[in-house]
């Protein structure tokens, strides 16, 4: 998300989002959905921006924070995206970095860097694995098997317009439905309120992943309803998204020649996979719960930085620091480092 405010500063991320209710027409999201397509344009404060220049001001934004964290100039970048951006996708995707003053060393898929994420972890060293990667507006299923010295994708598949936003989305369709049916007023139609929907929805979301069950309230013209969203109606409700994604990881799997049986274990990819019912699906189809010990809202990003730093043998070429230890000598080997086949 970003935030174009009138004094000619961008915000991005959590700063921006808070405006997306308040000023829609200042924000800009969900833009990825539009890369390599030269027909999308918006206007924000008199400026005509494609998807490229949206992602190449995002990615400004980043290196600049990243920039003060490590109190270093940044000047190369590993960039990922979703596995099934095509040519044009991904040299858009090129295109946003060039923009952005950097130089990019390499455009990876999300779910062959979070498998290199995982890598880190030492868990296990010849085994095949389904990343699940679900973010707020795309649906990413890799299967790839792991060696000592190798990473081979067996197959990818996914749905670039499905997403956490989805769920979201569904949960606030419901809410505006209870509304509607408890005072017959219709707020659907309008922005604003929509707007408030979509961010309620979002954050009942993100509270039933500790919790059983929370109160929405919609207040509009004057009228309260109050409703009891428990996660077994957030699951009922939402289902139908979720199936989306079975249906595209049987497809793959099929595809393959491959089972569920044949999947020795899943990584969990993306905030949107911090949902139950996610864990419930994976737990049952594989007989046991999703790998641990990646954070799924930053196995991307570590692994593009594991891909950054190893050179084709598989050896990295600066001394960095993992989990708080500081490795030796100018090339070693690490777990992560592996070859991409």
């Amino acid at each position: 998300v970003l935030y174009f405010s009138p004094d000619g500063k961008i915000l991005h991320g959590e700063e921006a989002k808070a405006f997306l209710e308040e000023e829609p027409e200042l924000t800009a999201n969900y833009f990825k959905y539009h890369m390599g397509d030269d027909t999308y344009r918006i206007l924000r404060n008199g400026k005509e921006y494609t998807a490229v220049d949206l992602s190449a001001e995002l990615l400004r934004c980043i290196v600049r924070d990243a920039e003060i964290a490590v109190n270093e100039d940044i000047c190369d970048a590993v960039i990922t995206v979703p596995a099934y951006f095509d040519h044009f996708k991904r040299q858009a995707t090129m295109e946003a970095g060039k923009k952005a003053g950097l130089n990019v060393l390499n455009i990876i898929s999300e779910p062959t860097a979070a498998v290199f994420a995982y890598g880190i972890h030492g868990k296990g060293t010849d085994q095949t694995i389904l990343v699940y990667d679900l973010g707020g507006g795309t649906f990413d299923v890799t299967i790839a098997h792991i060696t000592d010295d190798e990473i081979k994708i067996l197959g990818t598949d996914g749905d670039h317009r499905l997403g956490g936003k989805d769920w979201d989305d569904a949960l606030a369709e419901y809410l505006s439905d209870q509304f509607e049916e408890e005072f017959d007023i219709d707020i659907s139609s309008d922005p604003e309120m929509a707007a408030a929907l979509q961010a309620q929805a979002e954050d009942i979301k993100k509270k039933l992943t500790s919790k059983q069950k929370h109160a929405a309230m919609v207040n509009y013209g004057g009228k309260r309803g109050t409703y009891t969203i428990t996660r077994e109606l957030f699951d009922d409700i939402t289902a139908f998204n979720l199936n989306k994604t079975k249906d595209i990881i049987n497809r793959l799997l099929a595809e393959l020649s491959m089972e569920w049986a044949d999947i020795e274990g899943t990584l969990l990819v993306g905030g949107s996979t911090r949902m139950q019912q996610v864990h419930d699906y994976v737990r049952q189809m594989c007989g046991k719960p999703p790998m641990g010990g990646v954070n799924v809202d930053e196995a991307v990003a570590l692994g593009a930085a594991i891909r950054a730093n190893i050179d084709a043998d598989g050896k990295a070429q600066v001394q960095f620091t993992i989990g708080g230890k500081s490795t030796s000598g100018p090339a070693f080997a690490i777990a992560g480092a592996r070859r991409i086949k």
